[in-house]
């Protein structure tokens, strides 16, 4: 058995603010710069020149670009991108922390013997780190991150990816996520079944047709389901 989790709003609770004056008046500090609220248009405007470059809307660029380009405008190596990434997720994050219960289902399903993956939306930048902090990196059998894959969930390519690069049948795995769209369609779409679990971080999206096979109340509850299919 397998099973692909999400990462944050699924096993994290995460709360970030890019928009706090906090944030972009430390960046400004890290690159010798007065004007704060014009170094943060140039990082929307970076972001917004690659967005544009997508070939469709579940492209997903690498963010640790836009700080090289941040970097490279001011003659600085972009050998220094990942240092800035890490300053400006620090300084943007508010909250981080895993759901009760997360460290003791991983490593419960790992010793049962079931492949246990990480299939997420997310820049790599920021989340290896993340994981790393949380203590969980070390827990996966195996890892793809929407930015280092170059395309995001629900589209077929990523789950494609994971399947392809951890020799696993999706049809066999259950998919663990906390958003409706970009969880349960797309994992529905490959005949996964699907554990839905409603965080704070969760969208909301009137009129979708994707069907959970298993909606769980909490984290305990998530354990227990996952627990049974073993």
């Amino acid at each position: 058995m397998n099973f692909l989790f999400d990462l944050y709003g699924t096993l994290a609770d995460i709360h970030t603010d890019e928009k706090k004056n906090e944030l972009w008046e430390g960046l400004a500090a890290a690159l010798n710069e007065n004007d704060a609220q014009a170094l943060r248009s140039e990082y929307l405007a970076f972001c917004d020149e690659l967005s544009k470059k997508r070939s469709h809307r579940f492209v997903e660029f690498d963010l640790l670009n836009v700080f090289e380009k941040m970097l490279a405008f001011r003659g600085i190596s972009k050998d220094k991108a990942p240092e800035l990434a890490r300053k400006f997720r620090v300084l943007s994050r508010e909250r981080l922390r895993l759901f009760p219960c997360v460290k003791e289902m991983l490593a419960e399903l790992k010793q049962s013997g079931a492949g246990v993956y990480l299939v997420s939306n997310a820049q790599s930048c920021f989340t290896r780190d993340e994981l790393d902090e949380l203590e969980i990196s070390g827990m996966f059998d195996g890892i793809v991150i929407s930015s280092d894959a170059g395309v995001k969930k629900p589209h077929r390519e990523i789950f494609d990816i994971a399947a392809q690069r951890f020799g696993i049948e999706l049809k066999d795995c259950v998919y663990v996520g906390n958003d409706l769209h970009d969880d349960v369609l797309g994992a529905n779409a490959y005949g996964m079944r699907t554990v839905y679990i409603e965080t704070e971080q969760s969208g909301k999206y009137p009129g979708l047709d994707a069907t959970p096979t298993y909606i769980v109340r909490d984290h305990s509850d998530m354990k227990r389901i996952l627990l049974s299919f073993i």
